[in-house]
């Protein structure tokens, strides 16, 4: 990718201004993103350049950047932008390249526009080049957070329709297509004016029979230009097709002088060229100037980089050269010539372009010499694909002779789930090292396979591989060594030794810092909020899991799987907590890359999550359509877990709709045994609903308590020796629906009880008002009966919780006994002043502490100390009791 800051010239009569396009984009300034979306030879360049010389000529900040065969890395695309919003050129990003290993981040590329003053225009042209899947979250990212001085134009031949209606439906892009960008027949009479000898039929015909397409009225030109006799050519009344370009381009290209033909055939093959780069492959004194001359000519070279040294053909123009270059020169020449261009790739440290150009040539020790040196690099920045893309192009034996390499294919291939491939190579290397085993080698092998081991879900033997491979390593072996201790950690959380868990993950968290490895510190984060979570301490994983977040959106690129995990626990911790909007904003930047490459949890989560929140809202086909999505990744990749958490999930839907029969019949293909209570490991993604609660639900709504709570009380006993707290939880509330179902409605109250008092310090909602109408009832029956339950007196704060699950649940709350209120009156041991009543009331909107105190125009740190005061004078614990004190006593609506 090569970006540049372009220097327009005047539009020539070749280039005619696109007056009806401007326009459309001209009138929609103020919106963020505009998408310029069509085939090749519609002009989008031609058009944005002209859109970029309007706005220059107002005094704004162009930024343009390419995209090339080595951009479909979100991390390298970031990069590039930043360093053009600096202002570097080619050259000065290279050596930053080599000497900034961090990746560049969503945050980092809007901190640099922010510094921008004045209004500024970022171009990205020829994104279809690179345009994957995750690049739909980065773009929604950029979109979302693009300062109001700037905007983003895109011009590509492709992007999906999902990407364009997600960002439409937000209102921040507009998109012109093919139709837009077409010739009008005003705008081609205007392009073949110069042809005296056309009549206005003559270029009625013409526009008629090419549709208006650019590239086919360019050839017509360049042939009208050289001999008006070939005007039959250009009206046969068949249209535009390829084989017509193809015919007009020959006509071009042979009429050209034998030299620059000559020159045109060797310049080709490079995907981008500059004066050093022409001189190297033709010989010729001075490159520039040979450009400039093909660019005079018309022949379909622009300038794509600030300075005007980086050119490029246009693609249609550059297939057809390439395809006279395989016909005039044989396998060998043509190897030959690759081989030349990569060298000097290579010399001038362009060294994936050179890489792509020995693996052509197919020279597979260059391109291996290469990619050694660059492979770390690309595993730091998570730039798998490409990773993968390389590899598959060598042998395996030679990749053998490399570690790095060799580690970095079978990580990349782990994480992309390509695991046929990952085991066929640890395969082979495992073979190769047992001839002479050296204990290193074996924990390089080793830490490798556990990124393939983690993929694939097989955490039984990660432990194993984890323990045996931090045997072999030390500190000195800084990531690898902290990779080993994420790997057991996880392994740990099964077993339920959080302690331990937490105790490896806090040895890791300074290795992975000083190695800047991303990916390891943000996999660290991610378990370790899950052990918190599974301790029923939600609020304190929410906090880490969305500073972890932060961190690594700060520090890394915003797509990286790694913050993808992250997010999609923080995205069920506020799922749990009933913030549903920020969950759903999670999944929906995050999700896209997530599918891809995420542990098996985390992604049975993301379903699961995104499941339960179309159920909530009734939308019964969009929560079936994501579980069978599920189900389908599931077989697809042979995860049994998430198979199995996808049928459960499938199974409560089901139940809570009062559809015993489904459930029923979804039951039938459930492997009960797999996820029993006292499973020797259980995961955060069934912990609470795939082992035991699906199947005692089912019996709740079949009339069978008895049958539900026995299963229930043995499946408490294990996970109150465990001290699964979460789990714990939502056993007693499925206990206490079961006891009440059987009539023992003090027993019923106890359990409920009980759960309420693990969940009140957390605000665990969810896992209680899923549950629906009978937990209700059940709340409101433990509501009424509050003042003649002893084991509440001087808890009051379970009444605010309840209180607070009730209001969540939009039910009503009757009024309590005297008692009760006079009871919760005397909470109120000193009044709130005006201006602390202000600051709670924000607080009960949903604003955060720096949302509180721009409101307020006061420091975070005031509205810290006010929250305190607060919290001492109502005697809670936290804002969600605070506010609900604070409406108790009417002191805020």
């Amino acid at each position: 990718m090569n970006r540049y800051d372009p220097v327009i010239t005047p539009v020539k009569r070749a280039h005619i201004l696109r007056t009806r396009a401007l326009a459309q984009i001209e009138s929609s300034a103020d919106t963020a993103l505009v998408l310029i979306r069509a085939p090749a030879g519609f002009g989008k360049t031609t058009l944005l350049k002209q859109y970029s010389q309007a706005r220059r000529t107002q005094g704004d900040r162009v930024i343009w950047v390419r995209m090339d065969a080595q951009s479909s890395d979100i991390t390298q695309f970031l990069r590039i932008l930043c360093d053009a919003i600096d202002g570097l050129d080619e050259t000065q990003r290279q050596r930053r390249a080599r000497q900034d290993l961090r990746p560049t981040t969503v945050q980092t590329l809007i901190r640099a526009l922010q510094r921008i003053h004045g209004r500024g225009l970022v171009v990205i042209d020829n994104f279809e080049q690179a345009f994957t899947a995750p690049f739909n979250q980065t773009l929604t990212q950029i979109a979302q957070n693009l300062p109001p001085n700037m905007q983003l134009c895109i011009a590509t031949r492709v992007l999906p329709a999902t990407t364009l209606s997600g960002l439409q439906l937000r209102e921040q892009a507009i998109v012109l297509d093919e139709t837009d960008l077409r010739f009008t027949p005003q705008e081609s009479a205007e392009f073949f004016r110069e042809f005296v000898s056309l009549s206005a039929e003559d270029i009625r015909a013409i526009h008629v029979n090419t549709g208006g397409w650019p590239a086919a009225l360019q050839c017509i030109r360049l042939c009208l230009q050289r001999d008006p006799a070939h005007r039959h050519l250009v009206w046969s009344g068949n249209g535009v097709t390829r084989d017509l370009i193809n015919f007009l381009a020959t006509e071009v290209f042979d009429h050209l002088p034998l030299d620059l033909r000559a020159t045109l055939v060797d310049l080709c093959l490079p995907e981008k060229l500059n004066a050093g780069l022409v001189e190297h492959l033709t010989g010729m004194d001075d490159g520039l100037a040979v450009l400039q001359r093909i660019e005079q000519a018309g022949l379909f070279l622009a300038q794509t980089d600030m300075e005007g040294n980086w050119y490029r053909f246009h693609n249609l123009f550059r297939q057809f050269l390439l395809a006279r270059v395989h016909q005039n020169n044989s396998p060998a020449e043509l190897r030959q010539r690759h081989l030349c261009i990569a060298h000097w790739f290579a010399q001038h440290h362009y060294q994936e372009d050179a890489i792509q150009h020995a693996l052509k040539a197919d020279d597979q020790p260059l391109a291996l010499t290469l990619l050694e040196s660059v492979i770390d690099h690309m595993l730091a920045q998570e730039r798998l694909t490409l990773i993968e893309q390389y590899v598959d192009a060598l042998p395996t034996d030679m990749l053998l002779r490399h570690e790095n390499v060799i580690a970095a294919a079978t990580i990349a291939y782990g994480f992309l789930r390509a695991f046929d491939k990952a085991n066929r190579l640890l395969g082979v290397w495992s073979e190769h090292l047992a001839s002479s085993p050296d204990p290193r080698a074996l924990a390089v092998r080793d830490f490798a396979a556990l990124f393939v081991l983690a993929a694939q879900d097989r955490i039984e033997e990660l432990g194993e591989h984890a323990a045996q491979a931090s045997e072999k390593l030390t500190e000195q072996d800084g990531l690898r060594y902290a990779v080993t201790f994420n790997a057991r950690a996880v392994f740990l959380c099964a077993k339920a030794r959080f302690e331990e868990a937490r105790a490896l993950l806090l040895r890791a968290r300074p290795l992975h810092d000083r190695d800047h490895f991303l990916f390891g510190q943000a996999y660290q984060d991610a378990i370790y909020g899950m052990s918190l979570f599974a301790e029923a301490r939600l609020e304190d994983a929410a906090c880490h899991l969305a500073t972890a977040l932060r961190r690594t959106e700060e520090q890394a690129c915003g797509h990286v799987s790694a913050g993808s995990i992250t997010a999609m626990y923080l995205a069920d911790a506020y799922y749990e907590q009933n913030r549903i909007a920020e969950a759903q904003s999670l999944l929906s930047d995050y999700g896209s890359m997530a599918e891809r490459q995420v542990i098996v949890d985390a992604l049975a989560t993301l379903y699961i999550c995104r499941a339960r929140i179309a159920f909530n809202r009734g939308d019964i086909a969009a929560a079936d359509a994501i579980l069978e999505r599920a189900l389908v990744t599931a077989y697809q990749h042979g995860f049994t877990r998430l198979l199995a958490y996808a049928q459960a999930e499938r199974i409560r839907q089901a139940t809570l709709s009062d559809d015993l029969e489904l459930a029923e019949q979804r039951l039938r293909s459930y492997d009960l045994g797999a996820l029993a209570a006292d499973a020797e490991m259980m995961f955060h993604a069934g912990e609470t609903e795939a082992h035991t609660v699906t199947w005692a639900r089912l019996m709740l709504r079949r009339g069978q308590p008895t049958q539900a709570r026995i299963e229930l009380q043995g499946a408490l006993r294990v996970a109150r020796q465990q001290r699964r707290r979460r789990r714990e939880l939502k056993l007693l509330v499925m206990l206490a629906l079961a006891q009440h179902a059987e009539g023992h409605f003090n027993l019923a109250r106890r359990s409920l009880i009980e759960a309420l008092e693990i969940g009140q310090h957390s605000g665990i909602t969810r896992s209680f008002i899923d549950e629906r109408a009978p937990l209700i009832q059940l709340l409101q029956d433990v509501r009424s009966h509050f003042a003649g339950l002893p084991d509440l007196a001087g808890h009051e704060s379970l009444l605010v919780y309840v209180d607070h699950l009730l209001t969540e649940a939009g039910a009503p709350m009757t009024a309590l006994p005297a008692s009760s209120t006079a009871s919760a009156a005397i909470r109120l041991i000193e009044p709130l002043t005006e201006k602390e009543q202000r600051l709670l009331a924000h607080v009960a909107n949903g604003l955060s502490n720096k949302g509180i105190a721009t409101r307020l125009s006061v420091s975070t740190n005031t509205v810290k100390w006010h929250l305190r005061n607060i919290f001492e004078k109502l005697q809670t614990h936290n804002r969600m009791q605070a506010v609900a004190v604070a409406r108790q006593h009417r002191l805020i609506d």
